[in-house]
Parts: C-alpha cells; structure tokens; sequence
C-alpha cells in the first residue's frame, strides 16, 4: 500500500466512510450500462477458465427439487449459441481435450447467453433491430442532403420535440425487435436465476 491509498484509507476511518467504490455522475445516472461492462468482463474471464461444477438444476442429482431446464429449451439454446459463436467468433478456450458432460456444455451455454445479454447492453444494443434500420435511413437522409432530423417549435411549455424527417418505422421492425429485446432479458433472467452458481 502506498502513502496515498494509506492516507485515503485514514480519512475513511476517520470519517468513517464506507469502504465502496466511488462512481461518477454519469455512471449513477446510467447504472445498468456501467455495471453491465464488469458483469461481461467477469463473465468472459469466468469463462476463460476451465469449468469444474454446474449448477444443481442441470444434474441428474435426485435430491434436487428445484425447476429443471427442458430439453427442448436447451437445444433450442445450443442452437442459439451456436450462431453467435459464429457471428461474434467467440473461441471455447478450455475442456477442448477432455470429455465434457451434457451439464457442463448446457451450463456453458447458459454463461454464453448471459454474456450475450450483457454485451449487447454494453455495447449500446448494436443488434437490435430498430437501430440498424435507424442508422440506414439517418445515413441515407445525410447522402441525399437531406437533414435526418430537425426540432419542431416549442410548445405553450417551453418543450421542443425531435422530428424524424424519414420513413415511419415499419412494424415488422418493431416486432423483430421486441424479440431481440426479450432475447436480451432471457439472458438477464439466467444470470439472476445463475448469480449464485458463478463461482469454481
């Protein structure tokens, strides 16, 4: 410990400020996309290392009386893994030369998923839908000269709003997009089902 972490850890006692750590006002105000670029860095060093155990839900274990995963569901996301190991050319680094169990890849398929979500939010949902097909009008309106947006005039209350000056969004858009959206949450939803079980 130097003398400056020495004297910052001094004025915490003697102050007795909590031992926690300190986030800007931009990382409060958007917590959930500061907190997800620590939740995907953990979850792609945790699956850095070689797996030793799974959680109780994916054995065979008879004392578990907890909700088993179908296998229905689990193939359907072997499948979906298996498509964003090809588009993202995410690489399997451990178990390559051993015999893994049927739990153990379920389990790694599972960890994919939430670091899928997390990604995702992190980086500012670059898969969704709505916002690629946004980004081609924006661009498409700017190569035609033409301003993508403009602010209408203020209302009685002083409140402006933004106007598109392209297409309406189609509503195949929007329903692809409430499905990429409740594939982000799956993965949210296996973490907190999860939280517990990263740990080896």
């Amino acid at each position: 410990m130097n003398k400056r972490q020495r004297k910052k850890l001094e004025v915490k006692k003697k102050f007795k400020l909590p031992n926690v750590p300190q986030f800007t006002p931009v990382e409060r105000w958007n917590m959930f996309h500061t907190l997800s670029v620590y939740i995907a860095a953990g979850l792609r060093t945790f699956l850095s290392y070689k797996i030793y155990g799974v959680p109780a839900a994916l054995t065979d274990d008879e004392h578990y009386t907890g909700e088993r995963l179908s296998k229905e569901y689990l193939e359907e996301l072997k499948e979906e893994v298996n498509e964003l190991i090809e588009e993202r050319n995410l690489v399997l680094p451990f178990n390559r030369n051993e015999k893994v169990s049927e739990e153990m890849k379920n389990w790694r398929n599972i960890i994919l998923k939430m670091l899928w979500s997390f990604e995702q939010i992190r980086d500012d949902y670059p898969d969704s839908p709505f916002n690629k097909w946004h980004d081609k009008q924006f661009w498409g309106l700017l190569d035609k000269g033409i301003l993508p947006m403009e602010l209408e005039k203020a209302d009685e209350n002083g409140l402006s709003k933004v106007k598109f000056n392209g297409e309406e969004t189609p509503q195949e858009i929007w329903d692809e997009d409430n499905v990429y959206y409740e594939k982000i949450q799956e993965g949210l939803d296996l973490f907190a089902k999860h939280f517990r079980s990263l740990w080896d």
